[in-house]
């Protein structure tokens, strides 16, 4: 199950450039319910009080301008509980992570 976050009290920025999301058994590119490629990104979350940093995975292929130290704009972010090869944890998911512009608004190279 997906619990959505309410992002609106937060910012964004990229920490590593985005990567693609490989099957652990056939080293293949995973894809989404609609067979766009996954990626996955290293993000800081800041609030008020502090900073996280998170791993986020969404689909389709990344915005050029995605990179380290990119303010980026993360919508339809959710949470769920995962386990892999015995380890559990919590992922990260979002609809669309993109670049921002000098304005704040979605932008950068495309």
């Amino acid at each position: 199950m997906q619990w959505p976050i309410d992002t609106s009290g937060l910012s964004f920025m990229g920490a590593y450039p985005p990567e693609p999301v490989f099957d652990r058994e056939t080293w293949h590119q995973q894809a989404d319910e609609n067979g766009k490629p996954l990626y996955c990104m290293e993000l800081m979350c800041f609030w008020r009080e502090g900073a996280e940093a998170l791993t986020v995975r969404f689909p389709g292929t990344p915005s050029a301008g995605l990179g380290k130290g990119t303010p980026v704009r993360v919508t339809g972010l959710s949470i769920s509980d995962s386990a892999v090869y015995a380890q559990q944890g919590l992922a990260f998911r979002a609809a669309r992570v993109e670049p921002l512009d000098a304005s704040g608004q979605p932008g950068g190279a495309v």
